[in-house]
């Protein structure tokens, strides 16, 4: 569900092509309409423009996407703008595959938010909504070409777990810490969520040691967050959850949102999609060592997919497009998961309350 827009489109037109000229030195800029992605998550607003300019006299046009920070629609408290965009533009430096930055802009003066200006990538994103699982290029995509995409992105994704994160200024993200969510499931809207309850006490119990050599983690890891050029990745998206520590964490999140997006909202998962086993035999060899607290992992993305969507829930009930008390599809369907994620573990549910929410 993507952000709205949330300015006057012409006035913000008006200032992106004002910065341009200002930022970037580009003569007789000119911005065209602004749209918003049909795919794009909550977490930001995502403004799509072609813009034109004249720059070493020369006449350009490029389509341009602008993430503005969210303001009205903040998922995490702590935006970590200035990391998620530094990040991103250590990334260009590499292997791993990610949209050009042109600018990044931290004055809210100018649209009302700090902002960075991207180059746009050509291609296709799976789409959560409706699930990629249901309709769009990749349920239209051949078998082959959905196992060759999905092995495509694990490869690139271990590509980044490959790299020092001083490198890239990686830091530790407050959204990647069990504190953080313990002191935070107000503000998320969870804090009468009997599993998510239940999931943080067994998570803070069952704490695997922290790695020697931690690594630079996409965070939002997932099909959904990916350009695709054919099968293979022409840019990973969405750094706001960048963090430090095991690949297995990136991964986890990975395998749960693709079961999400299948058994978590009852439909069937896309025949030629490589299995569990198969994933973490391909991934094993990524890292050239096997894979570790994976299962821990999971229940980890579980719960902090149920308390994301909690906040979800609750932004679309502060901003009226929901009304107070709703049983939105998205959440409840969340928690159900986290619910067999959990008895998967061997979380007795029906000894911590959570039997028959």
């Amino acid at each position: 569900m993507p952000v709205p827009v949330q300015r006057d489109p012409d006035l913000t037109r008006a200032r992106l092509a004002g910065w341009l000229r200002g930022r970037r030195g580009f003569r007789d800029v000119a911005v065209g309409p602004l749209t918003v992605p049909r795919t794009a998550g909550f977490s930001a607003e995502i403004l799509l423009c072609d813009a034109r300019w004249v720059e070493d006299g020369r006449q350009r046009v490029a389509p341009l996407a602008v993430r503005v920070a969210p303001v009205g629609h903040r998922i995490f408290p702590d935006l970590r703008w200035p990391e998620q965009v530094g990040v991103q533009m250590a990334l260009a430096r590499t292997d791993v595959p990610v949209a050009p930055v042109l600018g990044f802009e931290s004055d809210p003066g100018i649209l009302g938010a700090p902002f960075v200006v991207m180059s746009r990538v050509a291609g296709e994103v799976p789409a959560d909504l409706p699930s990629y699982h249901r309709e769009g290029w990749l349920a239209a995509a051949s078998p082959q070409r959905r196992r060759a995409a999905w092995f495509a992105a694990l490869s690139a994704m271990g590509r980044l777990h490959r790299l020092d994160p001083a490198d890239l200024g990686a830091t530790a993200a407050p959204s990647g810490d069990l504190a953080f969510y313990a002191g935070h499931l107000e503000y998320f809207g969870a804090a009468a969520n009997d599993a998510a309850r239940s999931a943080l006490a067994w998570l803070q119990a069952h704490q695997p040691p922290a790695p020697q050599t931690p690594s630079p983690l996409w965070g939002d890891a997932r099909l959904g967050n990916i350009v695709f050029a054919g099968d293979r990745p022409a840019a990973l998206l969405d750094w706001e959850m960048t963090d430090v520590g095991r690949p297995e964490s990136d991964l986890a999140w990975f395998l749960h949102m693709d079961r999400f997006l299948s058994d978590g909202i009852g439909a069937p998962r896309l025949p030629g999609l490589p299995t569990r086993a198969e994933t973490e035999e391909f991934y094993a060899r990524l890292l050239g060592r096997p894979l570790a607290h994976l299962a821990y992992y999971e229940v980890d993305a579980a719960f902090r997919f149920c308390v994301i969507t909690a906040r979800v829930v609750r932004l679309l009930e502060e901003t009226g497009v929901l009304p107070p008390g709703s049983d939105f599809p998205l959440h409840r369907n969340a928690t159900g998961l986290l619910r067999r994620r959990l008895a998967e573990s061997g979380v007795d549910l029906s000894s911590t309350g959570v039997a028959g929410l």
